[in-house]
């Protein structure tokens, strides 16, 4: 009797147990919060920011969020930088003086995203490694040192340090014979990296004129035009209105050593000519911008 009891205790309780399990499959399947299965709590989300020892650039950043955190977004306040997912622990490199504001946040098993406060820091000098590759780019008294000349044509611009600046002019207006040259300076690059070049013009209205920067792996040398790579124009041939003011190019190179960054003047023989007043060079910078 017992085993018959027994038997007929375990076949009534079989249906209740089946039908629980639909149910509870039913249940998860229709709801996709992990509450289901156990509760999940809000986060407070926390990092911090601490120098390393020796170098004022770095700084190892870490997500200190108490709880159930599954990742982490960082945005380190560099330019183009934006919240992307990133390390629990990780160190931030400023290369160039300036405040940033660095930004994370928590991710919970959820996909909930939870912000910290902000934290700012501040560097005061540039790693050598982004410093201006430029000498004597502010055209200081005694800067023209650093600068080399060439033209390509037997009558010669004329380079005038003063003011803080190097004005190209002519012997004449216009020129009796064509002019085409200009200055130089050779800096050192590492391939593939972005470099970012700066200079101030200024110049009254020209004539049949070019004034160009040009970035290349050969010498400029006398008696030959200098048409190498990567160009910027102020003056792109032809006549232009007067103009004062600061351009700017961003670039790379696919390998690395000696470039010649080389500003170029020029114009036409007969009628061609520069502005009155020249054609004036001032702050010159370049500098590596990338990691």
């Amino acid at each position: 009797m017992q085993s018959v009891n027994r038997f007929n205790i375990i076949k009534a309780l079989l249906p209740l147990a089946v039908g629980a399990s639909v149910l509870a499959s039913c249940e998860k399947s229709s709801n996709d919060s992990y509450e289901v299965y156990a509760p999940v709590d809000s986060l407070v989300a926390t990092f911090t920011v601490t120098p390393v020892p020796g170098n004022d650039a770095k700084f190892v950043i870490t997500n200190t969020t108490k709880g159930d955190v599954v990742g982490t977004r960082w945005d380190v306040g560099k330019t183009g930088s934006a919240l992307t997912m990133g390390k629990t622990t990780d160190t931030v490199f400023y290369p160039l003086a300036g405040t940033y504001t660095i930004k994370m946040q928590s991710l919970d098993k959820r996909g909930k995203l939870y912000s910290a406060p902000n934290v700012s820091v501040t560097t005061t000098k540039n790693d050598p490694a982004y410093d201006n590759l430029i000498k004597g780019g502010r055209f200081n008294a005694g800067d023209e040192q650093y600068w080399g000349k060439y033209d390509a044509n037997a009558a010669k611009i004329i380079w005038t340090l003063g003011n803080n600046a190097y004005t190209a002019t002519t012997a004449t207006r216009p020129v009796t014979a064509g002019v085409n040259g200009g200055i130089y300076q050779a800096v050192q690059v590492v391939a593939n990296k972005t470099y970012r070049y700066t200079m101030n013009g200024a110049y009254g209205v020209t004539q049949d004129a070019w004034f160009q920067i040009l970035f290349g792996q050969s010498v400029p040398a006398d008696g030959k035009d200098y048409s190498d790579n990567q160009k910027i124009s102020f003056i792109n041939w032809g006549t232009w209105t007067a103009f004062n003011g600061t351009k700017t190019a961003d670039m790379t190179f696919g390998a690395s050593g000696t470039i010649y960054v080389v500003i170029k003047a020029g114009c036409n023989a007969s009628a061609g000519h520069f502005s009155s007043q020249g054609l004036a060079v001032s702050n010159v910078d370049f500098r590596r911008i990338q990691e």
